[in-house]
């Protein structure tokens, strides 16, 4: 399978609409879009000729050839290299949590169920696993993930935006609200923890939660997940 990345886009509140019309150009079919907010201070925005503040954050699959394809257009076709028109960046996927959800999130279509693993090439200590549920949902998906061993998560309400295909899939409307909700595990709890949630809050529940995990370098101020990862390195050594 080829690699996949999660491409993030932060922008300006006002140049929503335009980046919807442009990305669905550009043949991404299914995204999923955060009202947010910026952290500069009043006297900031106005040094920099900016009235608001407001934000939207989009969030969706690519290739990775794909998504520096798009990288260009963003800068070529949307300004994105001048001041105060957002940005984008990129970040690895290793895994997606089986063949439905997959086939949500890009078009390949061509593993069995399970755990998708992608970019293989290097391996991090800790997962950040993403989980994005219907409205009310979010704490059938943390009961599945205790079940599994997660210590606790993070949710986020958000709203996805889809195309004719992906709205139809399994009978799920992207477009209504979501609640996304984040968890950080040591890698050897990572796939327990999706299998279970899958099993317990997937696209075949009311949950309809569709998972795929983020690879994590470094943490701060998580102790017991580092902990936890120390202790299991211990156990492999006796």
């Amino acid at each position: 399978m080829s690699a996949m990345n999660l491409m993030i886009l932060i922008l300006p509140r006002e140049l929503t609409d335009g980046y919807t019309l442009f990305l669905r150009d550009a043949g991404v079919r299914t995204d999923f879009s955060f009202p947010c907010s910026g952290t500069a201070s009043p006297g900031m925005l106005a040094r920099m000729g900016l009235e608001r503040n407001e934000k939207t954050l989009i969030l969706f699959m690519t290739e990775r050839a794909g998504g520096n394809r798009l990288m260009r257009r963003c800068v070529t076709d949307m300004g994105l290299n001048m001041p105060g028109n957002g940005i984008a960046m990129t970040v690895p996927v290793e895994a997606v949590g089986g063949i439905s959800a997959l086939r949500l999130l890009s078009e390949n279509m061509t593993e069995a169920d399970g755990v998708k693993r992608m970019n293989r090439d290097e391996r991090f200590p800790c997962s950040l696993i993403v989980a994005i549920c219907e409205n009310g949902h979010s704490d059938e998906v943390m009961d599945a993930a205790r079940s599994a061993g997660a210590r606790g998560g993070t949710v986020v309400h958000a709203k996805g935006t889809a195309g004719e295909l992906a709205q139809k899939f399994m009978g799920v409307s992207l477009v209504s609200e979501k609640e996304m909700i984040l968890i950080l595990t040591n890698q050897e709890k990572r796939d327990g923890i999706l299998r279970a949630v899958m099993d317990q809050a997937g696209l075949q529940s009311a949950a309809h939660a569709v998972l795929f995990t983020l690879p994590v370098e470094k943490v701060a101020g998580l102790r017991s997940v580092m902990e936890e990862k120390t202790e299991e390195d211990k156990k492999k050594e006796t």
